[in-house]
């Protein structure tokens, strides 16, 4: 007998259970008939203290759908609502994938497509306003949405670097590699019969169409060239931007195998090399850019500075020279070759100090004297070429103005004095 009103009871919880979800359910849905999707989540969380795992499939289905619609909102949710209500529709989808039962699969197809051209808009909306954390959030739930569509993760990565988000970016970039990211896609043409233009369609089969209708001709398709490239060298790039420098050196590897005359990715191997005092290997690299582009000011400057830090001079101004031929109003390379001439000066000051009172010594102090002033003018047309390129440059004005003095120039030592004066004032 005890047995028996334990099995009532049981029997009486699970009749109570099923009508207070079904209840609840009702007042979610005459909510959603209204639009008050403020009351429909509110009964959606009344829905939640029952014991979920007990609802029956069909009700655990419809469940789903209505707590989707309630937090999706027509659009006006919350990211976090959104992504909430994307995963509800999953699981619609899901739950009648395994069974015969296909009520609502039918209803979450319009509502996904809605919420992917919503999040798409979005973003667009956002990086129009240069908004760049609002357009990849919005790009990664498009994809979210949309996991064919890799091409909107990809984009969503290139934004969040842009944004400095270099933790946000290489988890993109991570997912993007685990599944295999490209970015070939395929472009589908047609030209018009009428205007003899080629057009571009969405898709093979719409183009198809225009063909059987006889409307277009000479189809083909196009495909785009892939960014795989890209992927491994911005991930390269944070790695490095992390301090991490193994995980930049493996990245750069991988994306060697793709292209390794790519000069951006010499290029950021070459910085990581200088930055661990890998001389040789830093100049190796930046050799190899030169001849991918032989007319780069900066890698020629860069080359100078390296050869002057090693003390050969001669290579140091060869490059430095190569610079200004390439680009005349290459500031950094007239004041280094300015700085590099100066500095043989300090050679000259030293023997003449070291110099004794002898006749010979004097004749020897006015030939070093000579040597000293012809550096100076050696000099000065650097200087002068950056005043004109930049009339307030300091260095170079204080620079002239020390030279000047010691030459016993004093029209143009007070000429720079006046311009230091000036720019002081």
């Amino acid at each position: 007998m005890k047995n028996q009103n334990l099995i009532f009871l049981i029997f009486t919880l699970i009749v109570f259970n099923s009508f207070g979800q079904k209840k609840e359910l009702k007042a979610v849905e005459k909510a959603l008939k209204t639009n008050n999707f403020v009351s429909a989540k509110e009964n959606i969380v009344a829905v939640e203290k029952y014991d979920l795992e007990n609802f029956d499939l069909k009700l655990k289905i419809k469940y789903h759908y209505l707590k989707g619609v309630s937090y999706y909102a027509e659009g006006e949710s919350t990211l976090a609502d959104s992504y909430l209500a994307l995963d509800n529709f999953k699981q619609v989808v899901l739950l009648e994938e395994d069974s015969s039962y296909k009520f609502y699969t039918d209803k979450v197809k319009p509502l996904k497509s809605a919420m992917l051209n919503g999040f798409v808009r979005k973003a667009k909306n956002a990086l129009d306003l240069k908004d760049y954390k609002t357009s990849y959030a919005n790009l990664e739930s498009a994809f979210r949405v949309s996991s064919t569509d890799t091409l909107y993760l990809y984009n969503a990565a290139l934004l969040a670097t842009e944004t400095k988000d270099f933790d946000i970016a290489m988890n993109f970039y991570r997912e993007l590699e685990g599944i295999g990211f490209t970015g070939v896609t395929t472009n589908y043409y047609a030209v018009e019969i009428e205007s003899e233009e080629e057009q571009s369609f969405a898709s093979e089969s719409n183009r198809d169409l225009f063909v059987k209708a006889g409307t277009h001709k000479d189809e083909r398709n196009e495909l785009t060239v892939s960014v795989q490239l890209n992927v491994f060298r911005s991930m390269a790039a944070i790695y490095k931007n992390m301090g991490d420098t193994e995980n930049a050196l493996l990245y750069i590897e991988k994306a060697k195998i793709i292209d390794s005359n790519d000069i951006n990715l010499i290029l950021l191997e070459s910085n990581i090399k200088w930055e661990l005092g890998d001389v040789e290997s830093y100049k190796i690299l930046i050799s190899q850019a030169l001849e991918i582009d032989p007319s780069n000011a900066d890698l020629l400057f860069n080359l100078g500075v390296v050869s002057a830090n090693s003390d050969d001079k001669e290579s140091a101004k060869m490059y430095y020279d190569k610079a200004i031929l390439v680009d005349p109003s290459y500031t950094k390379a007239y004041l280094n070759m300015a700085a590099l001439i100066l500095s043989e000066e300090e050679g000259i000051i030293e023997e003449m100090n070291a110099l004794g009172t002898s006749t010979a010594d004097y004749n020897k102090y006015d030939a070093l004297k000579i040597d000293r002033e012809n550096i100076y003018k050696t000099a000065i047309p650097y200087l002068k070429t950056i005043l004109k390129n930049e009339p307030e440059n300091i260095d170079a004005i204080n620079t002239l103005r020390n030279i000047y003095s010691a030459l016993g120039d004093d029209v143009n030592y007070k000429l720079m004095k006046e311009k230091l004066e000036g720019l002081d004032n």
